[in-house]
């Protein structure tokens, strides 16, 4: 009888073994990526509603080097992690900073590129050119970014968030909002795009804590993880990532 329940042991360890070593996203042929679509330069839709920008050709070179394909989920930044935790998506990709709070909870990969955070205003407001002046004001922010945890905690300052980048911008147009606070790459784009060109400024920019970007994968898949930092690294050393930075920045 020892000797049976023994047999059933090794085989449950086995079976156990196999399921783990299945659970890596480099066992499969195509990486569900999550990621927010209202953040230019880094990921956004162009005219004809195609997913663009500096993390969706980053994250394809990066499945090209690992031979894989990549299915595209476009989702509000703060169901990003749940959804990873939960293995809907096998990767996030959205201009996400590494923080001590987040890192708690998933993998992050070398980072790929650092940045400030700015404030926008519209362009003729001349009132707010530090953080003092944001007292009394009201500010919009993404929900769920590092920007949306530091505007917060700022005392005297309404914030009001959003899902959707796209929507915490215009407010300010609509004269809703005295100011918008975002990743300052993506604010510079917002003050350069055809919508809102010659209406909106980068009022000030912050260096807050997360400033460096990385993509974030499940903590249980460190082969994965392995993989992309290698595919990142060859990426730098070829030249790759020299060049989607040049065709991405302002």
């Amino acid at each position: 009888m020892k000797k049976i329940l023994s047999i059933f042991a090794v085989l449950a360890l086995v079976l156990i073994a196999g399921t783990a070593f299945a659970a890596s996203v480099m066992d499969k042929d195509v990486i569900v990526v999550g990621t927010e679509g209202t953040y230019p330069p880094f990921e956004f839709h162009d005219k004809t509603g195609a997913l663009v920008g500096y993390d969706i050709d980053l994250v394809n070179a990066v499945a090209e080097k690992m031979g894989k394909k990549v299915e595209w989920v476009d989702m509000a930044f703060d169901g990003l992690i749940p959804a990873l935790l939960t293995n809907k998506i096998d990767m996030i990709a959205a201009c996400m900073s590494v923080t001590s709070a987040r890192s708690k909870k998933v993998n992050f990969s070398d980072p790929y590129v650092i940045t400030f955070s700015a404030f926008i205003t519209l362009k003729d407001d001349d009132k707010i050119k530090g953080l003092d002046d944001l007292k009394g004001k009201k500010v919009s922010v993404q929900l769920g970014t590092t920007e949306d945890l530091y505007v917060t905690g700022l005392e005297g300052v309404e914030v009001r968030k959003f899902s959707k980048l796209d929507d915490a911008v215009r407010e300010i147009s609509l004269n809703r909002v005295d100011a918008a606070f975002m990743d300052e790459p993506v604010a510079q784009d917002y003050v350069n795009s055809d919508q809102f060109e010659g209406k909106l400024k980068v009022a000030f920019s912050v260096e807050l804590e997360g400033a460096p970007k990385a993509f974030a994968m499940n903590k249980t898949d460190t082969v994965f993880l392995q993989a992309t930092n290698k595919a990142l690294k060859a990426l730098k050393e070829d030249g790759t990532l020299s060049s989607i930075e040049q065709k991405w920045e302002q």
